[in-house]
């Protein structure tokens, strides 16, 4: 048997800090699953860093063979949401404004991404957003909205959500790359320390991977589909 896992996202799903392409969470989770499954797996990762929720979702419609061909998908995105939106405000109050309207769209395109794996036959797990500057009320309050959207998609679509912050919670200076201060003043300093380490990429692929053996199994048992393997 072989397990076919499609991982969307934006830099993390594309392994941004991982020292290797092995140590990535999506190659994790493919380690874990198939010890778990003692099955072969096969990951196949549709992501860029830079990409927002609205680039995955054209990503994923022009796209389709990765998602027939998966026996399972996971997504992670929506960081470069909030960025985008950061970037355009002038104030906290015009923040606001542009916050509300960045989750919309991630609600209609979490949903579209989601719905197109359904369709395709891919059960889907939605992973919410750790918080990289835990020290900071501002982006606490900002990942804790998208967060929310995340759940209220899930809930819908009953599909079941990966707590990413969660696992961070608590453990950011441990789990991402250069972490310093956890406040918005890391940004100012040079490059924003917002990526997993080794370790967190570890600690997400292990966590994924407790959601994706039981879905992958019960698409085995419904009917295999056809070893693929790429990554965009």
């Amino acid at each position: 048997m072989s397990v076919i896992v499609l991982h969307l996202g934006d830099s993390i799903a594309y392994g941004e800090c991982a020292s290797q392409p092995a140590r990535a969470y999506p190659q994790v989770a493919a380690q874990a699953v198939a010890a778990e499954m003692r099955a072969q797996v096969e990951t196949r990762v549709v992501a860029r860093p830079g990409w927002t929720s609205a680039d995955l979702a054209a990503a994923v419609a022009s796209d389709n063979a990765a998602l027939t061909r998966a026996d399972v998908a996971a997504v992670l995105v929506g960081g470069d949401d909030l960025i985008q939106a950061a970037l355009a405000s002038r104030s906290q109050a015009h923040l606001r404004r542009h916050l509300r309207a960045a989750y919309r769209r991630y609600a209609i395109d979490l949903a579209f991404i989601a719905a197109a794996c359904r369709q395709a036959g891919a059960p889907i797990v939605l992973c919410t957003l750790y918080n990289p500057f835990p020290h900071a009320p501002l982006a606490t309050s900002a990942i804790r909205g998208l967060n929310s959207v995340i759940g209220q998609v899930a809930s819908r679509l009953r599909a079941p959500v990966a707590p990413v912050d969660a696992w961070f919670a608590g453990r950011e200076a441990l789990l991402i790359s250069g972490y310093r201060t956890g406040t918005l003043r890391d940004v100012l300093d040079g490059r924003a320390p917002v990526h997993p380490n080794d370790l967190g990429h570890r600690l997400i692929g292990l966590g994924l991977a407790g959601y994706i053996s039981p879905l992958a199994a019960m698409r085995h048992r419904l009917g295999s589909t056809a070893v693929w393997h790429s990554r965009r």
